[in-house]
């Protein structure tokens, strides 16, 4: 089951976002994009929160929101069609007693891994053959995906207006 939703209006926006890109530089247009898209999906993050079974509570508190530009594998994914950033709702399957351990790899890099994660968030989305699913993240995001829109566009175009007064001012 895929969720699959078309944004209408974007190309001027987007076209805009890169002009002004070319003027005030790469590093304040990827700030803008960050700071909609965590702006944008909040909702969904609330509601995720909310939507979460609350056994001991402890996987509503592992829930988090993380933007960022995309990774190898996001981009081999056959749902990738050239995202600048990508904003991810999820839960962590580190506990309360899990532990940080720390090795050194035959290359003499330290690497820090978990030991003692819960698979119980993946196991409360989609159940396992013990327990039915109890799903949280994907309702979360159907329900929310006008508001993620009207959100994201809202949140760049009025970035792009207070730069235009910016721009006059000075």
């Amino acid at each position: 089951m895929s969720v699959v939703f078309k944004m209408e209006g974007f190309g001027e926006l987007i076209k805009q976002m890169d002009e002004l890109g070319q003027e005030i530089g790469k590093a304040k247009t990827d700030a803008i994009w960050r700071k909609a898209m965590a702006y944008a999906m909040e909702p969904v993050l609330d509601d995720a929160k909310s939507f979460v079974p609350k056994d001991t509570g402890e996987t509503a508190s592992r829930i988090y929101m993380k933007v960022h530009r995309p990774m190898a594998r996001d981009k081999q994914g056959r749902r990738y069609m050239g995202e600048e950033y990508m904003a991810r709702v999820t839960a962590s399957p580190i506990r309360s007693d899990s532990v940080l351990n720390y090795t050194v790899n035959k290359k003499g890099k330290l690497r820090a891994t978990w030991s003692n994660k819960s698979p119980a968030p993946v196991a409360q989305e989609f159940g396992n053959a013990h327990n039915p699913a109890h799903p949280f993240l994907r309702p979360a995001l159907e329900l929310n995906i006008p508001r993620v829109e009207s959100r994201l566009g809202w949140s760049v175009w009025q970035a792009i207006q207070q730069l235009a007064q910016k721009r006059k001012k000075g």
